[in-house]
């Protein structure tokens, strides 16, 4: 059974257990006299939409570019720093929605055969220990089909379940109320422009006494109580059915708040505004719980289960010899691996753990996971727990389309619409141009404008390009047309910013301003930068975006020159810039040591360990460097590699996912695999979430697709079987393993060996299957079924 479990209660917040169902999130502490839930909701942003383009920008371009081009460098920064951040230079942060405080009375003396656990395999969290002749259980999960967290105590023996609840947000709520007969609800609103959001908790069964006193919801003499909990936001609803909602509460209650005795018409007004949202929410929660009086608990159970189990069983990737692996407390084991004594199944364990985040936390229809998934315990997280698209949120997303899971990537597609409206006026207004680009940051509402005042990061424009080739990728694995038709002019639009937005130096098209993220360089003269033009990362990210910008021109063919481009009138015309642009690019370049350059002349790193290693995006994800396509490249990249790691790099979880990736691409399992025991050992917390630190969900889905990566990789040209299989996955096999091509690819293995391998082919198929040096051309249709076999070979 794929699972996490401990022996005793959670201490801190990064041993707590997560649960969700895309929208709803919360953190399980397992305690015995108490409980905690920390939970959150999906649109709890703080703050409105904010206008922060800098109005100076435009005029000041030119001279910045000329600076940068003089090796003036501290003069761009300074006037940058000025000139370009955004006005404000931040976006406002995701924030926690609160926490669920249970007391529970009765429960004393010694308490024997702890457990608290998460199964991966029906996604519920459980603690159980027993108190004299009572064995107390209690059962929590995020259930997708009732939109609710389903929380179950039980006691079985003499004693009964009796507690008390409260709901708390520290400050910053508006209120506390009884909801229906047995519920509590506190409510309030995210700041000026703000949503309004309310979360409820009631009793949905209980064979006991319960009652609402106060802010308190209590539960006295129950064996068995199921309590639901859930939350909602206006950002959810349309502008037309909050102004309907917001009209009847405004005609049934106007005249009421006429006499309310404090606050001039204005404060009036808005008060009874928030009311009627209120009002709106508070009967949208009161719906999802009525919707589940007829249901009984376990029935709720098999529909959440049935529910996760349609994602979750479509990958399998089994081990053997790890049977045993899990008699061992999970935190026990991370210890092990701290000390040097890794188990294989640890390692698979992180596998599962990854798809059963993404589940969790990214559902379509929903919002992408943000930096933290949708677990995040502060007001003001770590770097506002946004969406970072220099690599992070990307990185979410590497393992979905292998792992079957490309109906999760739907959040993420959905966002770039967003970023697509507001990097218009972006490009328009700061940087002249036609098309929508965004910076390394962005957030619920889509922001574009450049983020912080901080050199190795801000000023940089190709958030929005690396953003769309995950459209691309969407397209590769599904063959989905329709898909391609809505997505083709969105990448066209991107890279319309920067048939605009390059310029000519000697000879070549260069992005200006940029920086490589989030490095510094250091010049011969000793003064130090981060701002450049043309580093190589944004070389490999425009030929990663061109090229599939060309290629689904080519696939739509005729209806291609139907597809509406903002600012384009034949889109012929733009695809003929582009491929134009393309060969003006420089060529990813190898420095005099052998390593791939990070800028275009052999700059000295100022930090050679650095967590980022952006010259090597088209290693991976982009795959442009190959070892059966470009060896002498990847010969190049294992240096880069090996000279980061030389001095320090990998020291951040993701960093170390990565690191997974790249090796992965150049065919090493065994280093591959050397980094996956580094990451459980140096950078995972005791509940498996993946340590930056602080936590941080992109570590633990790069590791999901570095694995997805060892057992097979695939391109349109070709199919690799196991490029990085490591000694250590001796014997097992994988089924639902989808590759580029709209194809599925089951395998068994032993003794390190290929037994069989099964291709499903979900259209039309002409490829190569390559496997221990050999190469076989694949013709298959639609449906078809082809075995391929290595017995007694």
């Amino acid at each position: 059974m794929s699972r996490l479990w401990y022996q005793q209660p959670a201490k801190i917040w990064e041993e707590a257990l997560p649960i969700g169902n895309g929208r709803l999130g919360a953190m399980v502490f397992g305690e015995i006299t108490s409980e905690h839930l920390q939970v959150n909701e999906e649109s709890m942003w703080y703050g409105g939409e904010v206008d922060r383009i800098n109005p100076n920008f435009r005029e000041n371009l030119p001279l910045i570019r000329e600076y940068l081009h003089q090796g003036r460098i501290s003069e761009a920064e300074k006037l940058m720093d000025r000139a370009m951040s955004g006005c404000p230079d931040g976006m406002h942060p995701y924030q926690t929605l609160g926490d669920l405080s249970f007391c529970f009375e009765g429960i004393s003396g010694e308490v024997t055969g702890y457990e608290r656990s998460l199964s991966l395999e029906d996604a519920v969290a459980r603690t159980a220990f027993t108190v004299g002749e009572t064995v107390y259980t209690r059962e929590v999960f995020a259930s997708h089909p009732g939109d609710a967290i389903v929380i179950h105590f039980a006691a079985k023996g003499p004693e009964k379940v009796n507690f008390s609840v409260r709901m708390r947000r520290g400050t910053n709520f508006d209120g506390v109320k009884q909801l229906g007969k047995q519920g509590i609800s506190l409510y309030g609103n995210l700041g000026r422009g703000g949503y309004e959001f309310a979360m409820a908790l009631t009793v949905h069964s209980c064979d006991g006494d319960c009652r609402v006193i106060g802010e308190c919801l209590e539960v006295a003499g129950a064996s068995e109580v199921t309590l639901l909990f859930t939350a909602d936001t206006t950002y959810h609803y349309t502008g037309a059915e909050l102004d309907a909602s917001l009209d009847q509460y405004l005609a049934e209650h106007g005249e009421e708040e006429k006499t309310h005795p404090s606050g001039s018409e204005y404060f009036r007004r808005e008060r009874l505004m928030q009311q009627g949202c209120q009002a709106f929410l508070e009967e949208k929660i009161l719906d999802r719980f009525r919707a589940a009086e007829k249901e009984s608990y376990r029935s709720m159970v098999r529909a959440h289960v049935s529910d996760y189990r349609s994602l979750y069983d479509r990958f399998v990737f089994e081990l053997d010899g790890i049977e045993g692996c899990d008699q061992l407390p999970t935190d026990v084991r991370l210890q092990n691996a701290k000390a040097g004594s890794c188990d294989v199944g640890l390692g698979k364990l992180l596998f599962d753990f990854g798809r059963y985040l993404t589940i969790s936390c990214s559902r379509p229809g929903g919002l992408p996971a943000t930096l933290q998934g949708i677990w995040n315990k502060d007001f003001n997280p770590p770097w506002d727990c946004k969406y970072t698209i220099n690599i992070n949120a990307q990185m979410n997303y590497w393992h979905v389309e292998s792992c079957g899971l490309g109906d999760c990537h739907e959040p993420l597609l959905d966002l770039i619409e967003k970023v697509q409206v507001n990097g218009r006026r972006v490009a328009k207004e700061m940087y002249g141009c036609r098309g929508f680009v965004a910076h390394h940051n962005t957030d619920i509402h889509g922001d574009s404008a450049p983020q912080d005042i901080w050199y190795p990061g801000t000023y940089w424009t190709m958030g929005a390009a690396w953003l769309c080739t995950h459209l691309w990728m969407h397209y590769e694995y599904t063959l989905d047309r329709a898909f391609l038709k809505k997505a083709f002019p969105i990448l066209a639009e991107s890279a319309l910013f920067f048939v605009d937005f390059l310029i000519e130096r000697d000879g070549y098209l260069v992005t200006s301003p940029s920086v490589s993220p989030e490095n510094t360089y250091r010049l011969p003269n000793g003064e130090s930068g981060s701002c450049c033009e043309g580093p190589t990362m944004d070389n490999q990210i425009l030929r990663h975006l061109f090229t599939g910008c060309l290629e689904a021109y080519r696939e739509l063919g005729a209806e291609a020159e139907d597809c509406h481009v903002e600012g384009v009138e034949k889109v012929s015309e733009l695809m003929e810039q582009i491929s134009e642009c393309m060969s003006r690019l420089h060529p990813t370049k190898i420095s005099d040591s052998g390593r791939i350059m990070e800028w275009p002349e052999d700059f000295e790193e100022a930090e050679p360990g650095h967590r980022h290693i952006s010259h090597l995006y088209g290693l991976y994800p982009a795959g442009e460097i190959t070892m059966d396509g470009t060896p002498e490249l990847a010969a190049a990249a294992r240096k880069t590699l090996e000279y980061r790691l030389a001095h320090g790099g990998g020291h951040t979880g993701w960093s170390r996912a990565w690191i997974m990736n790249h090796y992965a691409a150049l065919w090493d399992g065994e280093t591959a695999y050397a980094n996956i025991e580094k990451m459980l050992g140096q950078s995972t917390y005791p509940n498996m979430f993946d340590m930056h630190p602080p936590f941080q969900i992109d570590g633990n889905f790069g590791a999901a697709a570095a694995m997805c990566g060892m057992l097979a990789q695939s391109n349109r040209e070709r199919i690799v079987l196991h490029p990085a299989l490591p000694n250590a996955w001796k014997n097992g096999r994988v089924k639902g393993l989808c590759l580029v091509g709209n194809m599925k690819l089951s395998m068994e293995w032993r003794d390190g060996k290929l037994i069989t391998a099964v291709l499903t082919a979900g259209s039309d198929i002409n490829t190569q299957l390559c496997y221990a040096g050999e190469k076989q051309k694949i013709q298959m249709k639609a449906g078809e079924e082809k075995v391929f076999s290595w017995e007694g070979r």
